[in-house]
């Protein structure tokens, strides 16, 4: 499978280089801000919706207009234009809020499409040479670049660290099927409970945010002592955004590692489709819920499992995996959240929660692979042309379809009726 692969390095620019690096992020930003300004002039007083080809045509007269945008590299302002342009269209499939303005103190980035060059000069140091910069920048190359090179940006993280990001297009082969099927079910308390059939599989939360909480305290009470603008005030807001990207850097090594393990582990894996939206927005636990990280991992599940030809399932938002015996299939509506353990009045099963929600959804996982494996056989059988489906006939419908090569599928609630 071909994909798009970002390498990520980091740069070690002298002053010069800073300075020139400097001009070139209040160029792009400064084009952005522009005309995210005179676009929204222009719908508010003329009605004149946003048209990506119009205000390019724009772009040259802008440059005679403002002396200073011809420092810039042409294609790094055709590229601030185009990121507009993308950010209005995902404002417009409503996936994004409006376009916000950019600024000097946050994330910094300046894309270079063409006329770079990167060399290696030793296993683990090399040299950026970039568009009317002299001299080349740096380069602490800790890994190979695979695939065929495409484009690369240079960004400025809020605590002043330099990176360079480099997109490829390179060829990932499939995983060999493992034939093991897996339930997760996420929580605040563990991060993780996997249960695969025989064995459930706690992972710890990390709770990076909560263990760095008193550290930050201490260093916004620095922040806020200093005279806002002054040069200490600019050293401490450094130290503030420097413990800020640490935290950052561990969830994502975190998150890395776990979805990369169950993507190489298990071959088919059931996850819950979860409101994180809704659910953030309990004041008791926002804080918990935003350091934890629900949505991020289960984005990386989804790509790894496409890239390596797995099978991830998204059972159905509303079944309730933890209130389901899994043995009897009795629904207990009085459970609460408070409440880990309790016994089935059925069966006389004593279930932790959080198990038993894992359980139910790896059950998901054998339904939706025997199902899969029946239609496989009776289309073979037909020569191609299948009738109703063992689902369909079982009174089992599904959400989106039925999915192959790694690709996302919601699955219903799967009905039990009580003994």
């Amino acid at each position: 499978m071909i994909i798009e692969y970002t390498y990520r390095f980091r740069i070690y620019p002298n002053k010069e280089q800073e300075d020139f690096l400097n001009i070139q992020f209040g160029h792009c930003r400064f084009v952005y801000n522009y005309f995210l300004t005179l676009s929204k002039k222009e719908y508010e007083e003329q009605g004149i919706k946003w048209k990506y080809s119009r205000y390019q045509s724009m772009l040259p007269a802008l440059k005679k207009e403002y002396q200073f945008l011809k420092q810039a590299n042409s294609q790094s302002l055709q590229v601030a234009l185009q990121n507009l342009d993308t950010a209005y269209k995902n404002f417009f499939k409503r996936e994004a809020g409006f376009p916000k303005f950019k600024k000097k103190k946050s994330k910094q980035t300046v894309h270079i499409p063409q006329h770079f060059s990167i060399e290696r000069k030793s296993r683990k140091r090399g040299l950026l040479k970039i568009p009317k910069l002299k001299t080349p920048i740096k380069i602490k190359i800790h890994r190979n670049i695979e695939g065929q090179i495409r484009s690369i940006s240079i960004t400025k993280a809020p605590d002043g660290r330099y990176y360079l990001n480099v997109l490829t297009k390179k060829e990932i082969r499939s995983l060999k099927e493992t034939g093991e099927t897996a339930g997760i079910d996420v929580g605040i308390k563990e991060f993780a409970i996997i249960y695969d059939g025989e064995n459930t599989h706690h992972i710890e939360n990390p709770k990076y945010l909560q263990k760095s909480e008193r550290r930050l305290i201490k260093l916004q009470r620095q922040l806020s002592r200093k005279q806002k603008g002054s040069k200490n005030w600019e050293k401490a807001r450094q130290k503030v955004a420097k413990q800020h990207q640490k935290i950052v850097n561990q969830r994502k090594d975190f998150l890395h590692k776990v979805s990369t393990a169950i993507t190489k582990q298990y071959d088919c894996f059931v996850v819950e489709s979860l409101n994180i939206k809704g659910m953030i927005r309990n004041e008791k636990l926002s804080k918990q819920i935003a350091d934890v990280s629900w949505y991020e991992f289960m984005r990386m599940l989804e790509y790894k499992a496409k890239w390596y030809g797995r099978k991830i399932i998204k059972a159905d938002r509303f079944y309730a995996s933890s209130k389901t015996c899994n043995v009897c299939g009795y629904k207990n509506n009085q459970l609460t959240l408070s409440v880990r353990k309790w016994k089935c009045p059925i069966c006389k099963t004593t279930h932790d929660r959080d198990e038993n929600a894992s359980k139910n959804l790896y059950k998901i996982g054998l339904t939706h692979l025997t199902n899969l494996r029946f239609e496989h056989a009776e289309r073979h059988s037909t020569g191609g042309r299948v009738g109703t489906t063992r689902a369909e006939a079982c009174g089992a419908g599904t959400v989106g379809g039925m999915f192959s090569n790694g690709q996302t599928t919601r699955h219903p609630a799967v009905k039990q009726e009580t003994s």
